[in-house]
């Protein structure tokens, strides 16, 4: 009767619900594509993937489990969606190259990701789960790729019209719902609550509970609850071997000591009806042993006798009196089957020669660890049905909990090999983990329990999750690309999926049946916080990681750059404060010096991936005290000096001097903060001197955000010559690219510190008093620099800052850039020898940017401006970085230059350009044909550039 109303109940719910909520879904989809076929076509790609499905497992198994056919109800709701995604496309580009271009790699990823999470039910330990990972694998993934073979080919989008953005829909998916402080706190809230109502979410193991019981059920359900036997226990008690008499015998001893047990309610066994062929003739040999010649002589004389007064003939028992003349003889197994095998097989049942007898019997709750203990040995085995169903459940959600982690192992692994960025990856999962949190939060929050329906249906709100995050990653990392907002068009495409989902399951939150009804709810609240995420919080996130750094000028970083810098600053300033309270214990200043020597030198060396070296050609010992002078670029130039030499003493500005984490160190060192009281420093400075220490000063007063040498400062050549002490240069290479000013992160590469020659105070060639000398001193300085610059920075020098100029983008973007960067870097490395360090140039070509950003790596005061042929790779290369932090502008139109340039770099020379009397150097690559200009002369040529330079006499 249960299981007849729950069949009713099941059909009138779907045909109440999902036909009236599909018809509507259908309905909405031809308005919004304009295209009576819609329901047609979205549905071709799946059928084709699920009968390629069928096949594939009739020639791999010959036969498929029914739970297999029956999940694809759920499977079409995942693989439609790929057919709605690239119809939004579609419909947006009007352009099928760009669409192919656009959604092939998302749908490609989307597919693969849920078709391999389908495809981990392999390490499940249900056949019938096997068969349904096999079908879902090759169902899901080939109706992605089907979709997008077909789907631009049957499906030809209307002309867009203004009209084309009134739909509600394309309204909704305008709306920037990230940018919504209202949507952004009901988010972070529900986010916070739901780390403390997940872990409330449990599982409910009985299956009762999912049936749909009539009124009238009910009260015949009410009225056995309340009688004594309902609070009895049931269990199965089972004989079992591999010889049927042994079996039967085992089972008319269990019953005979059941029925000696006083605990025993009911007993339901064949125990005494079915017996092994020793009972039998045991029971014979009684029967014989009983009925004797005497005995059945005196029972027939009392018997004629006494029915002879009723008037019964002496023959009327003559049956009776033959049965007992009888011969008996024992029967087989096969002889008791063909009395009534339908009632026998109840309770014997065999299989390849394995024999099993049940006994059921009813006994107390009191009862049952008792009989359990007293029955459960080696030939019997006693089963408890709810207790058992409780197992298989206990395993089904072992196995679900297998699933989701084997799955969760294979899309990171997919999406780490489609991104080909760990960083990427780990943000484009936390959409993924952020569902599974909130959809487990709001179960809990509103006291919902996992059953067995509801774990299927799981795996529809996961696949959507994953879906989501695939597509949102795309439009943002376009977006981060371009600059330019591409996500209406996958909002769209992801709101179709979502209507889909709540029109197809989601109404099934209005049926009757508890099972529809767990199904629904899980669908809708999974779906729910996977679009609550997808649009609110994971485009945050990820412009945070991506997009904050570039937009403030500031190189995107890999997480092995943010754990090393972080490792190397946290233990910079730990070690720097720890310094500076164990200094304060001792008064030791040349032990202090040496002890900050060596941190120094350690905090270099926790960063693996920077290199350093130092040259020394003039064989300086350091004994003599100096004023040293270097170039300031970085936080590591203090470190790079003081590791050279222990006894040197640093002027420091005010921010270091009274830094709470570096002030008490420096202060207990003995460095200096200088102020405007030059005779009052230079009197402390002495008796540094008369130490023996040397003084360190930047001249530049600051640090530079460049390679550039700035303008220096007079107050280290003025204590020089009060002093009457050499200056020693120091160049520091390297560490203006290691760790920049105005970023705390220390980048790869090498951090290069070369001695230079001492300077007399008796000098003369430097001048005669220390204004004339910083003018001297510094022009050297910087044209040493200059040289020391050329001998390190090799034609591969600023390859990873190009790199990280393009990382995150999209892949081919770095790819295509960094390909040609290689292929082309020694032409790139003369061009630098030609053209001026504040050169004014114009450039005319159609890559993504990099030569122009190679040039101004090369030399900061460069002005730029470039015009790029190809608007998209315009749109990028005006989308980095190192645009908004050097002199770098990009044109849209030829005629919006402003510069009077000096050198023109043109590429691709296919179309003619006005070359103006200002320009005097003219760089020409990937030309189709030598180029020639009356007064320019060639003065480099290889494979792929030539350098044209002006003639000095016209």
């Amino acid at each position: 009767m249960v299981a007849v109303a729950n069949a009713k109940q099941i059909k009138t719910d779907i045909q109440t619900t999902i036909l009236i909520s599909m018809s509507l879904l259908m309905l909405i989809l031809i308005l919004f594509y304009k295209k009576v076929q819609i329901p047609v076509i979205i549905f071709i790609p799946s059928l084709f993937g699920a009968l390629l499905a069928l096949a594939f497992l009739y020639f791999l198994r010959g036969t498929i489990s029914a739970i297999s056919i029956s999940i694809a109800a759920v499977l079409i709701g995942i693989t439609i969606d790929y057919a709605l995604h690239i119809m939004t496309h579609f419909k947006q580009t009007q352009d099928i190259k760009h669409l192919y271009k656009e959604i092939t790699k998302p749908i490609l990823m989307s597919a693969g990701t849920t078709a391999v999470s389908f495809l981990c039910l392999l390490f499940v330990n249900s056949e019938a789960l096997k068969d349904l990972g096999i079908f879902a694998f090759i169902a899901i993934l080939f109706s992605g790729i089907f979709s997008l073979i077909l789907i631009p080919h049957i499906y030809k989008p209307n002309i867009k019209t203004s009209d084309d953005k009134n739909h509600l829909i394309d309204r909704i998916s305008a709306f920037s719902f990230e940018r919504n402080k209202p949507l952004q706190i009901f988010s972070y809230l529900l986010l916070i609550v739901s780390l403390f109502t997940f872990w409330k979410v449990g599982f409910n193991k009985d299956l009762s509970a999912l049936n749909f019981f009539p009124k009238e059920l009910q009260e015949a359900e009410y009225k056995l609850e309340n009688s004594a036997q309902q609070q009895n226990k049931s269990l199965f008690l089972i004989n079992y071997g591999n010889n049927i008499d042994q079996v039967l015998s085992a089972n008319s001893v269990l019953y005979s000591r059941l029925q000696q047990d006083t605990g025993m309610i009911a007993i339901n066994s064949i125990g005494e009806i079915v017996l092994s062929k020793k009972d039998q003739e045991a029971k014979i040999a009684q029967w014989n042993s009983f009925w004797t010649d005497v005995r059945k002589m005196e029972i027939r004389e009392n018997l004629i006798r006494s029915s002879a007064a009723f008037g019964f003939k002496p023959t009327a028992y003559q049956a009776f009196f033959s049965l007992l003349d009888q011969k008996f003889s024992s029967v087989t197994w096969d002889d008791y089957q063909k009395l009534n095998n339908g009632i026998l097989s109840e309770y014997i049942s065999s299989k390849d020669g394995f024999f099993t007898a049940n006994t059921i019997v009813k006994t107390a709750e009191g009862n049952r660890e008792k009989l359990m203990k007293q029955f459960n040995n080696g030939s019997i085995a006693v089963i408890d049905r709810k207790e058992m169903n409780e197992t298989f459940l206990g395993q089904l959600v072992n196995d679900f909990n297998t699933l989701v982690n084997y799955s969760f192992v294979a899309i990171f692994v997919i999406l780490w090999l489609s991104f080909r960025r760990i960083e990427l990856t780990l943000i484009s999962m936390v959409p993924i983990v952020l569902t599974g949190l909130v959809t487990g939060g709001l179960m809990g929050l509103f006291h919902l329990e996992f059953n067995i329906f509801s774990t299927i249906v799981c795996t529809l709100v996961f696949s959507h999750g994953v879906d989501f995050a695939i597509f949102m990653t795309a439009a943002l990392q376009k977006e981060y690309s371009t600059g330019k907002d591409e996500m209406p068009t996958y909002r769209t495409s992801i709101l179709l999926a979502v209507l889909t989902t709540i029109l197809a399951i989601g109404a099934l939150i209005f049926a009757k049946h508890p099972a529809l009804r767990s199904i629904s709810a899980v669908s809708l609240l999974g779906v729910t916080a996977a679009v609550l995420n997808t649009f609110v919080l994971y485009p945050l996130v990820f412009r945070f990681v991506f997009r904050r750094r570039p937009s403030k000028g500031l190189s995107p970083l890999s997480l092995r750059l943010r754990l090393i810098s972080a490792f190397s600053f946290s233990y910079y300033i730990i070690g720097s404060m720890l310094s500076g309270l164990l200094f304060s214990l001792i008064s030791n200043r040349a032990w202090m010096t040496r002890v900050m020597s060596r941190f120094g030198d350690s905090v270099l060396k926790s960063n693996p991936f920077v290199k350093k070296q130092q040259f020394n050609p003039h064989d300086e010992d350091f004994k003599k005290p100096a004023i040293i002078i270097a170039n300031h670029n970085s936080l590591l130039d203090t470190l790079l000096i003081g590791r050279l030499l222990p006894k040197c003493v640093f002027v420091t500005n005010e921010w270091v001097y009274k830094s709470p984490v570096f002030g008490r160190v420096v202060r207990r060192a003995g460095f200096l903060m200088l102020d405007d009281d030059l005779e009052k420093s230079k009197n402390i400075l002495k008796q540094r001197i008369d130490a023996g220490y040397s003084i360190a000063i930047f001249p530049e007063g600051t640090r530079s955000a460049t390679n550039d040498v700035q303008r220096f400062h007079k107050g280290a050549f003025y204590i020089a010559e009060q002093l009457r002490l050499d200056i020693l240069p120091i160049y520091i290479h390297g560490a203006a690219d290691v760790c920049p000013k105005g970023d705390f992160v220390i980048y790869d590469g090498t951090l290069s510190t070369v001695i230079g020659e001492r300077i007399r105070p008796t000098d003369q060639q430097f001048g005669d008093n220390y204004s004339a000398r910083c003018k001297t001193i510094s022009r050297l300085f910087k044209q040493q620099f200059a040289e020391i610059r050329k001998q390190f920075e090799g034609p591969t020098y600023f390859r990873e800052k190009i790199s990280l100029n393009y990382r995150y983008k999209e892949t081919e973007i770095e790819k295509l850039s960094l390909n040609d960067f290689d292929l082309h870097q020694e032409s790139y490395a003369t061009w630098n020898n030609f053209i001026a360090a504040n050169a004014k140039i114009l450039h005319i070509g159609n890559d993504f940017g990099h030569i122009d950003f190679l040039l101004t790596l090369q030399q900061a005061q460069r002005h730029i401006e470039s015009y790029i042929r190809d608007p998209e790779k315009r749109a990028i290369a005006g989308n980095t970085y190192l645009k908004h932090k050097r002199k770098l502008t990009y044109l849209n139109q030829l005629t919006e230059t402003t510069l009077r340039f000096d050198v023109l770099i043109w590429g691709s020379n296919d179309e003619k350009v006005e070359i103006s009397d200002s320009i005097h150097i003219i760089v020409c690559y990937d030309f189709i044909e030598k180029p020639h200009y009356i007064g320019f002369e060639e003065v480099f040529k290889d494979q792929y550039s030539c350098v044209l330079k002006r003639r000095t006499n016209g």
